[in-house]
């Protein structure tokens, strides 16, 4: 195998493994874990892509809210969403996404996570989410009730 080869392989896999959701199924494949390391499932907890013809690198965060139930608090679907390359409208947006955030001083490690992401929250949760990878940060902004991925 040349060199080119060789480079071009590596680099493709780093963007599929590190760039965003995919255009097929859940990203980032493996999935989220509990605080105590079970397996949370899908309608707690999911990263997932759209499959809206532009909106493909996009890629939704549900979570039911409160993540830690409250006795006698009602959960709640929130919806943040991962936008690298731009591509939703802002107005579908709480706002802007940041793809090279930093936590906040009182963000706190929720104890959800992938193989590749972890869940944070600060006391802005009811605007952002961080998912944290290694030493990035993203901030992902929470979606406007509208906003819904491609059925």
């Amino acid at each position: 195998m040349t060199s080119r080869v060789v480079a071009a392989t590596l680099a493709a896999f780093s963007l599929t493994s590190c760039a965003g959701p995919g255009t097929t199924g859940p990203y980032p494949g493996a999935p989220w874990t509990d605080p105590s390391g079970g397996v949370v499932a899908p309608e707690t907890l999911a990263l997932y892509s759209d499959d809206c013809q532009g909106r493909e690198s996009a890629g939704f965060l549900d979570v039911m809210w409160p993540l830690d139930p409250i006795p006698g608090v009602e959960a709640e679907m929130r919806r943040y969403v991962r936008d690298p390359d731009s591509v939703m409208p802002t107005t579908e947006l709480l706002a802007p996404y940041d793809r090279a955030s930093s936590l906040p001083r009182e963000a706190r490690f929720t104890g959800y996570e992938t193989d590749v992401f972890q869940l944070w929250v600060g006391a802005d949760d009811d605007i952002y989410v961080y998912l944290v990878s290694g030493t990035r940060v993203e901030a992902l902004p929470r979606a406007a009730d509208e906003v819904v991925p491609c059925p």
